[in-house]
């Protein structure tokens, strides 16, 4: 259902940009995060956000290369595609869906005030009354309602188990990670060591000592996360992870990010 679903929504006249899911780069969207056989949904067109489908599996996760750490690069955010779609409706872009996993209830109202303020920007017009073809088309080819996602994006994700993930050897490597190990027993049974699902995620990986990952990408999603949750400004974390802010600054600036002090995270440049 969920795979004849995504045909129907990519046959539909509208505008995919408009609601933060473009179509566009299907045929290389996986980042180093981006699990093995991945089938792509869409990408927000910002910091390597995208939507994927895995094989067997109805369920829409999100991955992000940037903001998401070990254990949240690839999390869950709808039961199947309609799903999905119906929390689009609510928000009127897929982006919300994406940041669900470090909001509270308050900062995600908070950006949906946000975006319901930029639609007063007369330069934007445009955008909007794309944006809300597209939604009205989506709604009425799969008879939806908008349905509030936080609660249960929320509960979905705080049972996901990561173990379940199949990663390629550029994650493990970027990472610094060992994959977990398989073992055969005497009727050829493939296990995964430790057997549980529940510590093969924190057991059964070895953790190199604490550095500044090298990939300026892997730094970039390091680095925020740490402003986010450990460090109060830049120079804190410098302090408290011995780094160096100039060089630190300069590598990141590279790839086209530079220190926002106002949100306490790199941006865009």
């Amino acid at each position: 259902m969920t795979r004849d679903d995504l045909r129907r929504f990519r046959a539909l006249d509208i505008n995919f940009d408009s609601i933060g899911l473009l179509q566009s780069g299907a045929d290389d969207f996986a980042y180093f995060c981006t699990p093995v056989d991945a089938e792509f949904v869409g990408r927000i067109g910002c910091d390597g956000v995208h939507f994927i489908l895995l094989p067997g599996d109805e369920r829409v996760f999100c991955v992000d290369p940037s903001m998401g750490e070990r254990g949240t690069y690839v999390l869950p955010v709808a039961g199947d595609f309609r799903e999905f779609l119906s929390f689009i409706l609510y928000c009127q872009d897929a982006n919300p869906l994406s940041q669900i996993y470090w909001m509270t209830r308050k900062q995600y109202q908070e950006l949906a005030a946000e975006d319901a303020a930029a639609r007063k920007n007369e330069y934007q017009s445009r955008f909007f009354e794309e944006k809300d073809k597209a939604l009205a088309t989506t709604a009425k080819e799969f008879d939806l309602t908008p349905v509030d996602p936080f609660k249960k994006v929320k509960a979905m994700q705080k049972k996901f188990d990561p173990a379940v993930l199949n990663f390629s050897e550029e994650y493990y490597d970027a990472v610094g990670y060992v994959p977990p190990e398989e073992t055969e027993d005497a009727e050829g049974t493939v296990k995964i060591m430790p057997e549980t699902h529940s510590t093969v995620f924190t057991a059964s990986f070895k953790k190199e000592e604490p550095m500044l990952p090298q990939d300026p990408y892997i730094l970039l999603s390091y680095v925020n996360t740490k402003l986010r949750d450990e460090y109060g400004s830049l120079s804190a974390l410098c302090d408290g992870l011995d780094a160096e802010q100039t060089e630190l600054e300069a590598k990141l600036a590279g790839v086209g990010y530079a220190y926002d002090p106002d949100t306490n995270q790199f941006k865009p440049a």
